[in-house]
């Protein structure tokens, strides 16, 4: 999948370009972990969304606390960060 870059964590440019099922199997195989997924999302929010204003409600904080959490839910995507529309969705204690 990293080819010869196997050996080393993935940064946040070359995560840019994995899809979600990709990046699942980068955490099922624990060559990478769900935080580093999440600073990896973080990072190209900050670079991206300067210019396309897409997230005005960043809760960073909590996704990494997320992310860090042994709780995480099982499934095909587990530990993959996702943006979370607010049209139909709603999160708790948030604006909507």
């Amino acid at each position: 999948m990293l080819g010869d870059h196997d050996a080393v964590p993935p940064d946040a440019r070359v995560l840019d370009g994995l899809d979600a099922t990709a990046q699942a199997e980068l955490v099922r195989r624990g060559e990478v972990s769900p935080l580093e997924l999440t600073e990896a999302a973080i990072e190209r929010i900050e670079r991206l969304d300067r210019t396309i204003k897409a997230v005005p409600i960043r809760l960073f904080d909590q996704v990494r606390a997320a992310a860090r959490s042994t709780a995480l839910p099982a499934g095909p995507f587990r530990g993959v960060p996702f943006l979370l529309k607010d049209i139909g969705a709603r999160l708790a204690g948030q604006p909507y």
